[in-house]
């Protein structure tokens, strides 16, 4: 899991990986929260306590930054969705646990991933320097979400729908992060799965389903 980790034991200086990482966290909670125009290397450095050449040892551009971060989330996210479904369970069994691991993942890569929808639902789209992989990523994903509805139709598990249009509609449910903040009484994972339910038994009674 590409978990990344705000504080680290005092003592000893940061390795060049948990700096790296320092680097990407605090970044990407500033692009998260002013958004990514707005955001400067100065402020990342001023953020660290860092000075800017420090920095540009690291990362010599805004750019990279942001891409490293985007490539971080979606890569991390296809990763950890599609290690954990087993395709000889239930239909049912792999959606579950395809929102239940998406909403995981965002949990515990809060400010990657709120970066990362954030700045590429804009013109920072452009920014991206890896823009082709990060969108084979995305369309791994999707695949897989869609080969696991087409197999619960298939083996009449689910009704028939239009995959694609489930799919995205799915997805939205699982993009939280304009009202979702870590830390509350629900974690994202019980938000997925009362939007599972929803989606597996729909919002009718059962004496008001053929009404």
């Amino acid at each position: 899991m590409n978990t990344l980790v705000e504080n680290r034991p005092l003592g000893r200086p940061p390795k060049q990986r948990d700096q790296r990482q320092r680097i990407l966290f605090q970044a990407a909670k500033i692009i998260a929260t002013v958004g990514y125009e707005q955001c400067s290397l100065a402020d990342i450095a001023s953020e660290l306590d860092l000075t800017r050449p420090a920095l540009y040892h690291y990362f010599p551009t805004k750019q990279r930054i942001f891409t490293e971060i985007a490539m971080t989330a979606v890569k991390g996210t296809f990763e950890h969705v599609s290690a954990g479904i087993d395709r000889r369970l239930s239909s049912t069994n792999q959606l579950q646990t395809l929102m239940c691991r998406h909403a995981e993942h965002f949990d515990n890569n809060y400010w990657l991933v709120n970066a990362t929808i954030a700045a590429y639902g804009g013109i920072s789209r452009r920014e991206l320097e890896r823009l082709d992989e990060f969108e084979a990523y995305r369309r791994k994903y999707e695949k897989l979400a869609n080969e696991v509805i087409r197999s619960g139709i298939d083996n009449k598990e689910f009704r028939s729908v239009n995959v694609e249009e489930t799919t995205r509609s799915i997805f939205q449910l699982l993009n939280i992060t304009r009202w979702y903040r870590p830390g509350g009484a629900r974690t994202a994972v019980d938000v997925a799965l009362s939007n599972f339910e929803l989606i597996i038994g729909g919002l009718a009674t059962p004496s008001n389903a053929e009404a």
